[in-house]
């Protein structure tokens, strides 16, 4: 059975924070916040910047939400959303439904060559977010740009397993290999990021006219770019492919650079982000 769509927005997951505590999961501090429905909001240190706007009253209201979301591409439950504007400050989110404990959607032969592959969990992912963001290699001393990991928020509905599409042995066991990490298999857990500017290679493709080869050189460059730098840095994506690679085109049609001439870019989309050692 397919799993009931699981990002309608229900009133009754609107709430005032309650209370606060600060605690560190995974080498990331986060400043938890109660919320009147038992639900809970994590701050990352760039989220406690904004508490207001990241409050689910100015962004995950119904109507609100229902309104001003934009579905992303890809398999998972993406939106880019505006934050309510709080004393003239809205913040630009990416909005996306956590799929720890569902089947990885990935073809035949990935799944061989990389059998243990599942989902992050909300804070595994978020802390290697971070620890990528502050990743740097002796080839290439400067940061691979990734979004911002502002908060987690986990509303306080309880719902039953076949809506969440989790498979319990698969949930059990990441939380067996992070013991510090307490998730309820029941609740919802949605990753707040800050939108990045730009647009795909893929689209930048298209907007700089490529075509054919000279497209496919475009695209294979800038990938095998991502992995290499990654992999610098002990870090992987499985699912790597030019759509998680954003670039800037200028209002003259050319790519923005670094300072090494190469067009700069940043990745996005860390489900199945993960350390690894050859």
């Amino acid at each position: 059975m397919m799993p009931m769509l699981h990002t309608e927005v229900h009133r009754e997951s609107i709430s005032q924070p309650l209370s606060a505590e600060g605690l560190s999961v995974l080498g990331v501090d986060y400043l938890r916040l109660s919320t009147a429905d038992s639900g809970d909001l994590f701050l990352t240190p760039f989220g406690v910047q904004f508490p207001e706007q990241l409050s689910p009253e100015n962004w995950y209201e119904p109507a609100w939400f229902n309104a001003h979301r934009q579905r992303l591409g890809g398999t998972s439950a993406a939106y880019r959303v505006p934050t309510k504007p709080v004393r003239g400050t809205s913040l630009d989110l990416v909005v996306r439904f956590n799929r720890v404990g569902e089947m990885v959607p990935i073809d035949t032969q990935t799944m061989c060559e990389y059998p243990h592959t599942e989902f992050n969990g909300p804070f595994e992912e978020f802390s290697l977010v971070m620890a990528l963001r502050a990743m740097r290699s002796e080839v290439s001393p400067a940061r691979i740009h990734v979004k911002k990991p502002l908060a987690i928020f986990s509303p306080g509905d309880w719902l039953q397993l076949w809506q969440t599409g989790r498979r319990e042995l698969v949930f059990t066991g990441k939380q067996a290999r992070h013991p510090g990490v307490k998730m309820d298999i029941h609740r919802r857990y949605i990753l707040l990021y800050c939108w990045i500017k730009g647009m795909d290679a893929v689209q930048a493709a298209e907007a700089l006219g490529l075509t054919g080869g000279e497209r496919n050189s475009f695209l294979a460059g800038l990938t095998l770019r991502a992995i290499r730098d990654l992999n610098r840095r002990g870090f992987r994506m499985i699912d790597i492919k030019p759509h998680h690679i954003i670039v800037r085109v200028r209002s003259d049609g050319s790519l923005f650079r670094g300072p090494d001439g190469r067009p700069a870019y940043a990745l996005v989309d860390y489900e199945l982000l993960e350390r690894f050692r050859e």
